[in-house]
């Protein structure tokens, strides 16, 4: 086979051969794949199924990603319901959720794919749109994360060090770093395949990755990926703690501190407890994705911490950020308040019917003893009025007589 710009290695196993004829057109750079599946038991072996055991090893990653749903509903929902939190100065924040939206979506479409398709001989297109998609937007996700955090990082930098709404002074400055950071990687990635730095790794039974062809397009994409935009975040976080250690000390020195000193002090505060939360879980991930297969108990492990990871950010930043704080002490005083006001209103219908139930029998209870009370005093008097009688009749008889 001749050598191509992009190179795609196959890993066989016993059961299964694929083989694959390489077309490379050199000039125009573009290289035709075609695939002829055979089986020598004669029996049916979907490409894109995976393995019971992929299945069984993924399990954890489901169960964590089914609570990561959870608490992202939870978040978003807080953002349908509180006007209060829709602010430009939080979109970083929000960017960076979407990318955990985006990650579990990956997860759930791939689970669900290598799970139902049986088919023998599935489309050359759709086997490699789910292979690239399998290999490539996992650390595409990852990778957009850290750079997010660190504009989020600088412009929290610029709010306590120059006093300056960068989201309403520099509007085309944030518009052209969103664009910068969703589509250089993307780029990055395409240059890394086409020049052979990269190669499409695929496993039967598993998910395809994206494997690095020298030790050189490893530490380039280390330096990328990871080491580049955590040492600028290092350095801008450590830029702001000074910052606001050496007013701290200005202020004390007059017996002042501000309101705003407060925030700022705070400000640092909530992202470096995020940061390091997020940095001891995410960084095994980005590590592992440089150096090992997709299929290695490390590659394994270092994905678990990165979704449970995604679980728990929206409750770092519900927690840290006063602002989520508050709108969720809101929504649950106005849930309480309307779950009692509801509760009062349905005890006010209740109320009447029940009194009116209780108080009816006591009523014939009532009526009951009254009627017996009646009779018994007619009785009384019929019995004095024939009594009388009587003796008035013996009176009479012996009057007679005399």
């Amino acid at each position: 086979m001749s050598d191509t710009n992009a190179h795609i290695s196959f890993l066989y196993n016993q059961d299964i051969h694929t083989h694959f004829i390489q077309h490379s057109f050199t000039h125009s750079n573009i290289i035709m794949l075609s695939f002829d599946w055979t089986d020598t038991n004669d029996t049916c072996s979907p490409p894109l199924l995976w393995s019971r055991t992929s299945i069984d090893v993924l399990r954890p990653q489901l169960y964590a990603c089914i609570i990561a749903c959870i608490t992202h509903s939870a978040f978003w929902l807080q953002l349908a319901f509180c006007p209060s939190v829709r602010q430009k100065t939080i979109q970083w924040i929000y960017a960076y959720l979407a990318t955990d939206i985006l990650l579990l979506f990956r997860f759930f479409f791939s689970y669900i794919v290598h799970t139902i398709s049986y088919e023998c001989e599935p489309s050359k297109a759709w086997y490699f749109f789910i292979c690239y998609f399998d290999a490539a937007v996992d650390n595409y996700l990852n990778m957009i994360e850290v750079y997010i955090l660190l504009a989020l990082n600088i412009c929290r930098y610029a709010q306590i060090a120059y006093n300056k709404n960068v989201y309403v002074t520099h509007v085309r400055l944030l518009i052209l770093t969103h664009v910068a950071i969703y589509l250089i990687p993307v780029i990055i990635l395409i240059i890394q395949l086409l020049t052979g730095w990269a190669e499409l790794d695929q496993y039967v039974g598993d998910s395809c990755d994206i494997g690095y062809t020298s030790l050189c397009s490893q530490i380039i994409n280390t330096i990328i990926t990871f080491v580049l935009p955590i040492t600028l975040n290092i350095l801008v976080i450590y830029a702001s703690i000074r910052h606001v250690h050496l007013t701290s000390q200005l202020r004390q020195a007059q017996h002042h501190v501000s309101a705003r000193e407060k925030y700022n002090r705070s400000l640092v505060m909530q992202f470096f407890i995020f940061y390091a939360v997020w940095l001891s879980l995410w960084s095994p991930n980005i590590i592992a994705y440089q150096f090992t297969s997709g299929t290695s108990n490390t590659t394994l492990v270092a994905s678990i911490l990165n979704y449970i990871e995604i679980c728990l950010d929206p409750i770092i930043v519900g927690s840290l950020d006063v602002r989520f704080y508050k709108a969720w002490k809101k929504l649950w005083v106005d849930l309480r308040n309307k779950s009692l006001r509801r509760f009062q209103t349905e005890q006010r219908r209740v109320g009447p019917a029940t009194i009116a139930g209780t108080l009816h029998p006591i009523q014939q209870k009532q009526t009951a003893a009254t009627i017996a009370g009646t009779l018994y005093t007619i009785q009384q008097k019929q019995t004095a009025a024939t009594i009388a009688g009587t003796l008035h009749t013996i009176q009479q008889k012996q009057t007679t007589a005399l």
